[in-house]
């Protein structure tokens, strides 16, 4: 929490200086209020309350080692008070978690929004002009430094915070805006908005419409939206494999929002500002430890998700977070705070594969660059299927003669069934509909598409499902099922856009070693995160073979001849 206490921090924030990334998201959460709101009473007797002395320490280590870039800070939380004018206590002690320090209801009181609007104010004129205007006129100077910030996120996840809606949210962010704007003229600064942890769609398409803003609020700079992945076992690699066809899920949602940004306002820009994967129970005390080979398939997961959203038109990815950590007493963090979501290892500061997986994306991936359409070819099989081990998601099947159809469901079920393609059975939970409903979807096409959620309900509420598939094509040339046992690596080409040369992104999504024919690759320079290179950055090798055998998880680029 305080860089000046952490025997690992500077090693921290050097790392983040040598990333050299754009656009890192500084976000003090509501958890810690003295860390990350200023204003935490309410002005009184002539007084305001306003103290950065539990604040500045983290956000300058974090401009300092961001500087030269473009960032995203977002003081997202509001001062309780605002909201709750009866009721905001707070931890005396910053280091002190309190998880129920936003209360209060959005729309309660007639002054909350020009409350919240007047301090966001203050607050940017502080930051950026170096001082503030308080509630009685009184100037308050930055001792400090001052900071070129041109890019401000509205709040965070507002959907679980003070029963906002849409609306009201809007109109919020709206006066904030304003107030921002005015505060920091002639200082020029551009907004993101939302910053929501489910992705609902109504409050997208609520908020994408400029019909919806005050004019003076205009344009939408940005929109963002975070995605977290998880599995059904904190500790076994196999499991980790799961954190893929949730991908596979989401970026249905992600090509969605993208096409109503197109409608709705095609000028505003995308940002998915919070990518990772939390693993179950990761901030309970007696949580076991897991396997380092997590972090390959956490980073794995950044980088399949990175190949499909720069496809979709997506402008910033923020790999999420840069120090989570257990409780560590002695270094005055009393509270566990998402462990499995830390890019650095935090009994030394050393980046760990998640990190360095970014970093091999930064280095050999840069605006310009086309994606260009690239697949990994799967022999057919005669009977072949789709197996979905997360509850929410989609299957797929596909026959491989383009005059083919799928002329058979030989076994469908979505609940907990058992075994292996072709060897399948019922399990207690078993969704009653599903075999009917597949048939129907897809008997007589070539391919087609389940979704599992809410297709076909909650069989059984409280337990991780799964959707399996078995199904038969026409003609005998056999199909593909996905996800599927055999689709082990994701590959996507890329060719650079200033020299020309054409590399390919590797991603082993399976947690035992896999292989893949790269034509071209004999004697391509290779540079790969895996469980080899630990809590360092990418190996770099020269191929001998166009035969490729990637460790498990392992992140690769290529570079062809």
């Amino acid at each position: 929490m305080d860089p000046d206490v952490s025997p690992v921090a500077d090693r921290i924030f050097d790392l983040l200086a040598q990333l050299g990334a754009d656009y890192v998201r500084y976000v003090p959460w509501f958890p810690y209020p003295k860390v990350g709101v200023a204003e935490l009473d309410p002005p009184s007797g002539g007084a305001a309350s306003w103290d950065f002395a539990d604040i500045e320490p983290q956000l300058r280590r974090f401009m300092r080692a961001t500087s030269g870039h473009p960032v995203v800070p977002n003081f997202s939380t509001q001062p309780t008070w605002m909201f709750s004018p009866s009721s905001y206590s707070y931890p005396a002690n910053p280091t002190s978690v309190d998880w129920g320090y936003p209360r209060g209801t959005a729309g309660q009181y007639p002054n909350t929004t020009q409350l919240v609007a007047d301090y966001y104010g203050r607050l940017l004129s502080w930051l950026i002009k170096g001082h503030l205007i308080d509630e009685f006129g009184v100037v308050h100077y930055n001792l400090g430094e001052t900071y070129n910030i041109t890019l401000w996120e509205v709040f965070n996840e507002v959907e679980s915070e003070h029963s906002f809606s849409p609306p009201l949210y809007t109109s919020m962010y709206d006066a904030v805006v304003k107030s921002i704007r005015s505060a920091v003229s002639p200082h020029e600064i551009d907004f993101v908005g939302l910053a929501l942890a489910t992705r609902d769609v109504d409050w997208i398409e609520y908020f994408l419409d400029p019909l919806n803003h005050d004019p003076s609020a205009l344009p939408i700079n940005y929109i963002s939206f975070h995605f977290y992945a998880s599995c059904s076992s904190r500790t076994d690699p196999s499991s980790y494999e799961e954190f893929f066809p949730a991908a596979d899920s989401f970026f249905l949602e992600a090509q969605a929002i993208a096409a109503l940004r197109d409608t709705k306002s095609p000028h505003t820009k995308l940002s998915c500002d919070e990518l990772g994967v939390i693993l179950p129970n990761d901030n309970d005390a007696n949580a076991p430890p897991f396997p380092r080979v997590y972090w390959n398939a956490a980073g794995a997961l950044y980088a399949y998700v990175f190949g499909h959203l720069v496809t979709y038109g997506y402008d910033i990815l923020g790999e999420s977070q840069l120090a989570g950590v257990p409780a560590v007493p002695e270094w005055g963090i009393v509270d566990a705070q998402y462990p499995s979501v830390s890019l650095v290892n935090w009994t030394n500061g050393d980046g760990n594969a998640r990190f360095w997986t970014l970093d091999l994306l930064i280095k050999h991936f840069a605006a310009g660059d086309n994606f260009v359409k690239s697949s990994v070819n799967i022999p057919p099989e005669s009977v072949f299927c789709a197996d979905l081990p997360v509850s929410i998601g989609v299957a797929s099947l596909y026959c491989a003669d383009s005059s083919a159809v799928i002329n058979d469901i030989q076994f469908a079920a979505y609940g907990t069934p058992q075994g292996e393609c072709t060897k399948y059975t019922r399990g207690a939970c078993d969704a009653p509909n599903a075999t009917q409903y597949i048939k129907e979807q897809c008997i007589g096409k070539n391919s087609c598409s389940v979704v599992s959620y809410p297709t076909f309900g909650d069989p059984c509420y409280g337990t991780e499902k799964r959707l399996v598939i078995q199904a038969t094509c026409s003609g005998g040339a056999g199909g593909n099922g996905l996800p599927g046992e055999k689709e082990e690596v994701y590959a996507q080409g890329v060719v650079d856009g200033k020299t020309g040369a054409k590399k390919v992104l590797l991603v082993n999504k399976k947690s035992t070693v896999s292989c893949v024919n790269l034509p071209g690759a004999n004697g391509a320079i290779s540079y790969t995160i895996d469980q080899k290179t630990e809590d360092g950055p990418a190996r770099k090798d020269q191929l001998s073979s166009e035969q490729i055998t990637l460790d498990p998880f392992a992140v690769s680029v290529i570079y062809l001849n």
